[in-house]
């Protein structure tokens, strides 16, 4: 994504937490109701994607303010389109919600040592973000070739600004591939965070948490929840405060740096690992008529949050500092309440925790789409008033797209980076948070 970022309770008592030290699990826990909800946000981030592209973020027809109004004058069909803009379209808490689901999922997994911790994530996730990026390389130099043969520009002129991504012309550079491949080489500048494939800056930021998570987890266990949680509270929102107030890094504005670095998005990946302890409760499904009942109240917590995090997006502001994360919390409750009642409907649940599963291989496709809505937009047509009729070709394109995309990272993975003979063996998989 260019020019757009997606900007960014109850604590459970230390003696509530699991897995310990002295009990490691021997298999993961498997949470469906847990896959559902990622599937879910990982679908929102491609709509979101598909919005903003085709519309840009969503204004004053979005707020909180207007679907009020138009509730109070009796536009019933005008509040429910502000309300559907403002759920597709305005930056919130999704990249922290996924980071959530990371935490959690990532405590249930099995036990291991560091090392071996991050040498399994590490094949789990790489492969598919170095193919990835080569997929959409080779979508990006075919859409320019395309680009050429109707509108006769040349080919590198095409290839390098040919495409809009967000309302702007996408840059490609000759190194940005490079720096895509060594990943370290997108923290150049603001801009080389997203080259390439732009939605794998998500892929750079969960590696920032896989390398952070042993040392997380040390700490949740010799200071339990609720100390472990407030630490993480006050290591976030200082950082973040810092960063306003210093500004770091020369070639990242401060908003970018808060949003690109994991030390300024630790709170939600820890409210992930503490909310492990509640595993359990995470096997409860509501019967089906309870949670429908629910669905829409839930969605009703979840719009609430999502508009008030839009007012406290700040930056340089106290509301800046405590930042979007803060509204996840509260959301978390109606968040989980929905993906319940998806779960209660057995087509659904399937399609959803195949999705939740298989996070990184939507991700990849989604920038090919991208990139061709991008090219339709650069062509001159205009798509805003077909934003509605293209979601669900969209979406469904993108899930079909990575069903047939994950089988070949997977097969490559298991014969050029082969499981260690210790443990079981295991069947990779490319979610972000196994």
């Amino acid at each position: 994504m260019r020019s757009v970022s997606d900007r960014l309770s109850d604590v459970p008592p230390a003696r509530t937490f699991a897995p310990s030290p002295r009990s490691p699990l021997e298999k993961p826990v498997i949470l469906p109701a847990v896959d559902v909800l990622r599937g879910i946000t990982i679908l929102w981030v491609t709509l979101f994607h598909l919005y903003v592209d085709t519309r840009g973020i969503p204004r004053a027809e979005a707020t909180a303010g207007a679907c009020l109004s138009a509730l109070q004058s009796g536009q019933v069909a005008r509040a429910f389109a502000s309300a559907a803009n403002a759920l597709a379209g305005s930056p919130s808490f999704r990249v922290d919600l996924f980071l959530f689901v990371t935490g959690l999922v990532l405590m249930l997994s099995p036990r291991s040592t560091a090392s071996a911790f991050l040498s399994r994530r590490m094949r789990a996730v790489l492969p598919s973000y170095w193919l990835g990026s080569l997929l959409v390389l080779a979508v990006i130099t075919v859409l320019a070739g395309i680009r050429v043969a109707i509108v006769g520009n040349g080919f590198v002129a095409e290839m390098q600004r040919g495409s809009i991504l967000a309302g702007a012309r996408y840059l490609l550079e000759p190194l940005d591939i490079l720096r895509s491949f060594s990943i370290v080489g997108r923290f150049q500048n603001q801009r080389t965070i997203q080259v390439v494939a732009p939605s794998m800056w998500y892929v750079v930021l969960v590696l920032q948490a896989y390398c952070m998570f042993p040392t997380l987890r040390a700490f949740l266990e010799r200071l339990g929840s609720l100390r472990f949680f407030l630490v993480m509270i006050a290591v976030t929102w200082l950082g973040r405060w810092l960063v306003f107030r210093y500004a770091f890094f020369p070639s990242f504005e401060p908003n970018a740096t808060v949003i690109y670095f994991i030390p300024f998005r630790l709170l939600p990946l820890a409210a992930g690992m503490v909310a492990s302890g509640w595993a359990a409760a995470f096997r409860v499904v509501p019967r089906r008529s309870v949670a429908l009942g629910l669905a829409a109240p839930a969605m009703a917590v979840v719009l609430a949050a999502l508009w008030a995090s839009g007012d406290v997006n700040a930056p340089g502001t106290v509301l800046g500092v405590i930042g979007p994360i803060a509204l996840l919390l509260p959301a978390l409750p109606g968040l989980w309440i929905l993906a319940a009642a998806a779960s209660t409907v057995p087509s659904l649940r399937r399609v959803l925790v195949w999705t939740g599963r298989h996070s990184i291989s939507i991700l990849v496709v989604q920038d090919p789409l991208r990139f061709a809505v991008g090219t339709v937009l650069a062509l001159g047509l205009k798509l805003a008033a077909w934003t509605w009729w293209l979601a669900p070709a969209y979406l469904t394109a993108s899930l079909l797209l990575a069903r047939a995309w994950s089988p070949v990272p997977a097969w490559i993975t298991e014969r050029m980076w082969p499981m260690a003979p210790a443990g079981p063996r295991r069947t990779v998989r490319d979610d972000v948070g196994e």
